[in-house]
């Protein structure tokens, strides 16, 4: 059955009510991969072909039901049997009584082991399923931004490509560009990296709730170099005093600042006072108990 929807999510969400069944029931091969487009354009569907992989149970027959219970009466039967048969020859009822219900004891333990064995492969295939799923859908959505991140460096008319793209960490997505045009798109006073860096943070963070590192050739990597040798003057300060402030910083000083200052002091309070301009402050305090 070939599904057509915005997303992956709802093309098999849609397969799995057309086929009556579980979506983890499910088995399907993805056709086209869903596009966003860029500004509205090109936007394509996800294309999926999609079938159930559910095994049916058979149907048991009243007829061998009946043979089946028939069955079990006659064992049943030849037990009751052999047990009277043993306790006569015995002749002690407390002792056949005795080791009855041990064996009834351990068949139960068996049964209840079988049965917690059972439920444990299951729970595991479940979350092993549900993690597919996950890593699949994490992965579609950062081929998604890649595609329309390629789009929209293609379209600024520099000689600059996308060299890496991949998860930072959980929540930052690492973009690094390089090329002949390096110099010129971070232009001076790397205006135009600030500018290139707001656009793809705010369009990134608001859809898909995530954050950016944007490296452009050496230079996010040069300023932390920069930064790193400046704090260490800050930093003497906030461990002998137990507090301090940096100077004026602006632009991705800021950022990279914040992050050394916050991985060093976990238990302290970092935070930012704006200046005037565009221009930070970064303030390391003790909190406010």
């Amino acid at each position: 059955m070939t599904i057509e929807a915005k997303d992956l999510q709802s093309a098999i969400t849609q397969a799995s009510i057309q086929l009556q069944c579980s979506v983890m029931d499910i088995e399907y091969t993805v056709i086209q991969y869903p596009k966003q487009g860029f500004l509205g354009f090109f936007r394509k569907n996800a294309i999926i072909e999609a079938r159930s992989v559910k095994k049916v149970k058979p149907k048991v027959e009243k007829k061998d039901y009946k043979i089946k219970t028939e069955e079990k009466i006659s064992k049943k039967k030849d037990s009751v049997e052999k047990l009277r048969n043993f306790t006569q020859e015995k002749n002690s009822h407390e002792e056949v009584k005795k080791d009855f219900l041990a064996q009834e004891e351990h068949k139960e333990q068996e049964s209840l082991k079988i049965k917690k064995e059972k439920y444990v492969v299951k729970s595991d295939a479940i979350f092993d399923s549900f993690h597919k799923e996950s890593e699949e859908k994490n992965t579609d959505r950062l081929d998604e931004i890649k595609i329309q991140v390629k789009t929209l460096i293609d379209s600024l008319g520099f000689d600059i490509e996308l060299v890496e793209f991949r998860m930072y960490d959980d929540n930052n997505i690492l973009i690094k560009l390089d090329g002949k045009d390096s110099a010129l798109l971070i232009g001076k006073g790397a205006c135009r990296y600030k500018a290139l860096s707001y656009l793809l943070h705010s369009w990134i963070n608001s859809k898909y709730n995530l954050f950016i590192r944007l490296e452009i050739s050496h230079f996010l990597e040069n300023q932390t170099q920069v930064v790193q040798q400046y704090l260490q003057g800050v930093i003497e300060k906030i461990e002998s005093t137990g507090r301090a402030q940096t100077k004026p910083l602006d632009g991705v000083l800021v950022k990279i600042a914040l992050e050394l200052l916050r991985e060093r002091f976990p238990h302290k309070y970092v935070g930012i006072r704006q200046c005037e301009g565009d221009q930070k402050i970064i303030i390391v305090n003790d909190f406010i108990k």
